[in-house]
């Protein structure tokens, strides 16, 4: 089985726009999450996966510049150029990794890989882990399932909630409680976010791709004032109702607004 991690990333953002070209230290955000990922253990490629549109092409002189693949699909059909991305390796499985997530853990994408063959399930997710240090993992054919079932292919960015269903086999690894901190809040969202990163990365006194999530979790147990610089930043979706439903052979998102 050949195991591809595709990092799904753009430079359209309404909080903070063009994030992933955002310094960290010495390093753009987009670097140091593609540096983590090279910690994996069990992924054969890595491939950045981003959109045709012309903004998102300065993303590619990245990766050229890190050494991993580069796939460019469609702006809004995210399963799409996922699929195509995997066909274009020859993956049989793939890792999912949002671009705004720098402290990705490659520990735990490696104990989702292996629980992916231990058990052959189609997806695999892992639970109790801070926001933005999480990944999923997934087969290639439960890729192309998710697209033939999806209502709406445009509303793929909302693709965990189309593996979540009775159509699929789903597994789960447990966050050891040594950092299953849910409640932390690790990804880059927001100005705030990009703050929380840098005192992390001058607190700890070394690049943010080499920062190990335990040293990270100690940091903000012991700092709670540091948890404080981005406590206020509400999520993303929160006045939204996401809704999936199953209608006949085909799952239908439906996104409402609360406020």
């Amino acid at each position: 089985m050949k195991v591809a991690i595709l990092i799904a990333v753009r430079l359209k953002s309404t909080r903070l726009p063009r994030k992933a070209l955002e310094k960290i230290g010495s390093q753009t955000l987009i670097e140091h999450l593609i540096d983590r990922l090279k910690k994996c253990k069990k992924a054969d490629e890595i491939i950045l996966c981003t959109s045709t549109h012309p903004d998102d092409q300065i993303l590619l002189r990245y990766a050229e510049k890190k050494g991993i693949k580069i796939f460019a699909g469609s702006e809004e059909d995210v399963l799409e150029r996922f699929i195509k991305a995997a066909e274009s390796v020859n993956a049989d499985v793939i890792v999912r990794v949002t671009g705004d997530n720098p402290l990705t853990d490659p520990e735990y994408i490696d104990r989702m890989i292996e629980k992916q063959r231990e058990t052959n399930a189609e997806y695999v997710y892992t639970e109790g882990l801070p926001r933005g240090t999480k990944a999923e993992v997934m087969t290639v054919d439960a890729l192309r399932k998710a697209h033939e079932l999806a209502y709406d292919p445009n509303q793929s960015e909302y693709m965990t909630l189309y593996f979540k269903t009775n159509f699929f086999k789903v597994e789960k690894v447990e966050a050891d409680e040594s950092v299953k901190r849910p409640g932390y809040r690790l990804t880059i969202d927001t100005p705030e976010d990009l703050n929380l990163m840098r005192e992390i990365e001058k607190k700890l006194g070394k690049d943010l791709y080499e920062i190990k999530l335990k040293e990270i979790i100690e940091l903000l147990d012991k700092n709670p004032e540091l948890r404080k610089i981005n406590l206020s930043v509400r999520p993303r979706n929160i006045g939204k109702e996401i809704v999936k439903t199953c209608e006949g052979p085909k799952i239908k998102i439906t996104i409402k607004d609360n406020e």
